[in-house]
């Protein structure tokens, strides 16, 4: 009988049993489950963050840098206050913080890594304490994160960046400026 033949006579024979006869199939991805999880934290973030902006007064369109950091400022006290208990960890989960790393490992270890290593270095801040709602120093520069480090980790709200700060991931909320999370080691 060719294989073909017996393969079709198989699948009929299976689809014939029905569901129940099929093997089980409960086993997630664990790379996807973490992921997922790493997306919920920061939907649940973004959600106290729009809920935190929605009770604000708007802010009207403005060039005005102390109108618009004031409005930061109210912003990132409410979300402060909001996550008063917050520590790092709680979004770059020790998962989060593994996967992160074996996502960016080919771009920090592979062919192109001292060019990588050379683009983060280019821009870096002077000293940065980082601290979970702490703001984001408003007189350091804001490092661009090269393009294929940003293709290798998970898409963010428009809300929310990844910036590199010497060897460690930060999550910056973009309208509160305020430090999110943070993960050590993520260039080393």
């Amino acid at each position: 009988m060719p294989t073909t033949t017996i393969a079709g006579t198989i699948a009929l024979v299976l689809l014939s049993l029905g569901p129940a006869s099929l093997p089980a199939q409960d086993k997630v991805n664990p790379r996807a489950a973490v992921l997922q999880e790493f997306k919920e934290r920061v939907d649940q973030y973004m959600k106290l963050h729009n809920d935190l902006e929605k009770d604000s007064p708007p802010l009207k369109k403005t060039d005005d840098p102390a109108k618009i950091k004031a409005s930061q400022d109210a912003l990132a006290a409410k979300l402060r206050a909001a996550r008063a208990q917050a520590k790092p960890g709680e979004i770059f989960t020790p998962a989060v913080q593994t996967e992160f790393r074996k996502l960016l490992r080919p771009e920090m270890t592979g062919p192109d890594a001292a060019d990588t290593k050379k683009a983060i270095k280019d821009d870096q801040p002077a000293k940065i304490a980082l601290k979970v709602n702490g703001i984001y120093p408003t007189d350091q520069p804001l490092p661009t994160v090269p393009p294929q480090i940003l293709l290798s980790l998970p898409q963010l709200p428009e809300d929310l960046e990844y910036r590199i700060i010497g060897n460690h991931l930060i999550l910056r909320d973009v309208h509160a400026n305020i430090i999110v999370d943070f993960m050590p080691r993520v260039t080393a």
